[in-house]
């Protein structure tokens, strides 16, 4: 017996009052079923296309998530061996009324509420089904209680967004597998699966619209607001920056620039490119629109700052990481190479110097630095 299993019951990660719903033959069948999500989510939970699996930290909190609705409905209404499209709705609805709390009585933050819906998107997954939530949640509000992404991490973010939602190529992948891709495009770009053309793979292979999003953001630690106002004007990429206006500049009221990084400015020209042949953005001045055809907001972003950081393999691991996460950790490393309060107050456009200390940290290398030389030597193992 697996050392994660309660000891009164012989299945991983459940104790025994968990399947007391449950008849003898019930309990069989959810046992079956059980192990083979716990299997699915391990070998290709998070892409079934490209087999890769959940990490082993992950398994458990995304299936013990998906067993509580179960057992949502095995208490209020009836014993169910499978989970459908409406009752997963159905749930979503009812955690956004906050008509399904935690065992304290209390409301479930956004980002709890984000949790759920990620888990049953796992859930379906597994079952070949296509479903998204009825409601989009958000990260918990962010606040400066956000932690930073370490600076492998920031990498690691732009380079998953480089490869986010892009297909495998058309031809070389099984008629099954094109199968399910189209239903994955359809649903994403919000058109008949029929309707779906190996044009449509082609332009997801090469989007550059997530890059130049996560590239902006990691220059100036861009906050939600300000990504959501910003317009393709706003671009002078021939002097690498971004000219912010008073009227959509965030909690300011002056004008003042954003400086690009080199790869920023290319990654924002591709982007600008592919914007222009994309009819969905003949209508508007917006940078960035949504699958949805509306401008990211704070959810949006942070849903997919959550995307990237599970594709990416990124844990919070005891953090809190939201959109926040990213501005908190570019004023740190400009701290960390500048040790200057002013010019990170000027990138992050913050109002005083008193404002900037916040930021003004040890990285999480220099920390481990200094532990690694007060030991006085090395170990051979």
């Amino acid at each position: 017996m697996s050392a994660d299993r309660d000891t009164d019951c012989d299945v991983e990660y459940l104790g025994e009052e968990s399947l007391s719903a449950l008849n003898f033959q019930q309990k069989i069948l959810y046992q079956d079923f059980w192990e083979s999500f716990l299997s699915f989510l391990r070998e290709k939970g998070k892409n079934p296309d490209r087999f890769i699996g959940y990490e082993e930290s992950n398994i458990r909190p995304t299936a013990r998530r998906v067993h509580q609705v179960y057992q949502y409905y095995w208490k209020n209404e009836r014993i169910i061996l499978e989970l459908t499209p409406e009752l997963a709705d159905h749930y979503i609805e009812n955690l956004d009324k906050a008509d399904i709390t935690t065992n304290a009585g209390d409301e479930y933050s956004e980002g709890g509420k984000r949790k759920f819906a990620n888990s049953l998107e796992a859930y379906f997954r597994y079952k070949g089904t296509d479903w998204n939530p009825p409601i989009t949640f958000g990260s918990d509000e962010p606040s400066f209680d956000s932690d930073p992404f370490t600076r492998q991490e920031r990498e690691l973010l732009l380079n998953t967004a480089l490869d986010y939602k892009s297909p495998p190529s058309y031809a070389n992948v099984s008629p099954e597998e094109r199968d399910r891709w189209n239903a994955h495009i359809a649903q994403y770009l919000g058109k008949p699966k029929d309707e779906v053309s190996p044009k449509d793979w082609e332009e997801l292979q090469r989007t550059w619209k997530f890059a130049s999003i996560i590239s902006t953001a990691l220059d100036a630690g861009t906050r939600a607001k300000l990504i959501e106002r910003l317009e393709k004007v706003h671009l002078d990429l021939e002097n690498d920056r971004i000219i912010i206006p008073a009227e959509i500049a965030v909690k300011n009221d002056r004008k003042w620039t954003i400086e690009l990084s080199t790869r920023s400015c290319r990654i924002l020209k591709r982007w600008l490119v592919e914007r222009s042949n994309k009819p969905r953005y003949d209508d508007t001045d917006a940078l960035w629109l949504n699958r949805k055809g509306n401008r990211y907001d704070s959810n949006n972003l942070n849903t997919l700052l959550s995307n990237l950081m599970e594709d990416g393999g990124i844990e919070e691991t005891g953090r809190t990481l939201t959109w926040h996460s990213i501005r908190h950790s570019t004023g740190m490393y400009v701290y960390d190479r500048e040790r200057d309060l002013g010019i990170v107050a000027e990138i992050l456009r913050q109002a005083s110097l008193e404002s900037a200390k916040k930021y003004a940290h040890p990285t999480p290398e220099a920390k481990r630095d200094v532990v690694e030389g007060i030991q006085g030597g090395t170990l051979s193992l």
